[in-house]
């Protein structure tokens, strides 16, 4: 299905016609929710991990809070509008869902929701919960946002390999 057609100067004279199909806008959609998803995860695990050096019990508290609000209104539907749009695309291109960049991608997106949904989730309320206490052993802070900083390593790894087979479409 095409929505427009319009010219491009590609140079020396030349002009090129792009189309925009249902295609395109499916891979818009899909470029912009893993940019908003992972990108977003990206920043907040580094601004975390400063604020965490800070060693301001409120500030990291409220942050946690923060996080845990943009991975569940946020991040979540976003990795849910990728999960949607990318058999769609895959479907449309012809491209066979047996393709290893295809499987990688949907590994990289059950590790998401397995990780995301058991070991971040977990470690960030924990730590949640020692920042918010007034006062008590700063150690176990340090121990726990430790803790939370090797799982979002962890999870930022898988999708940034993820994305890389997206990119380079590599195959065995």
């Amino acid at each position: 299905m095409k929505f427009f057609n319009y010219l491009v100067n590609v140079g020396r004279g030349q002009t090129e016609i792009i189309v925009l199909n249902s295609y395109g806008v499916l891979k818009f959609l899909h470029v912009l929710s893993v940019v908003i998803w992972v990108g977003g995860v990206a920043g907040l695990s580094v601004v975390m991990w400063r604020v965490r050096n800070e060693r301001n019990r409120e500030a990291l508290a409220v942050l946690l809070r923060q996080a845990s609000s943009y991975g569940e209104r946020v991040a979540g539907p976003a990795s849910f509008i990728v999960l949607l749009t990318g058999p769609m695309m895959v479907g449309m291109a012809h491209i066979g869902f047996g393709t290893f960049w295809v499987l990688w991608g949907f590994a990289g997106l059950t590790a998401h929701f397995w990780i995301g949904a058991t070991a971040l989730r977990r470690r960030t309320s924990a730590l949640m919960q020692l920042a918010s206490g007034g006062s008590g052993d700063d150690t176990a802070i340090l121990v726990a946002a430790r803790r939370l900083w090797s799982a979002q390593l962890i999870y930022l790894a898988i999708m940034a390999a993820v994305v890389a087979a997206m990119v380079l479409k590599p195959t065995l």
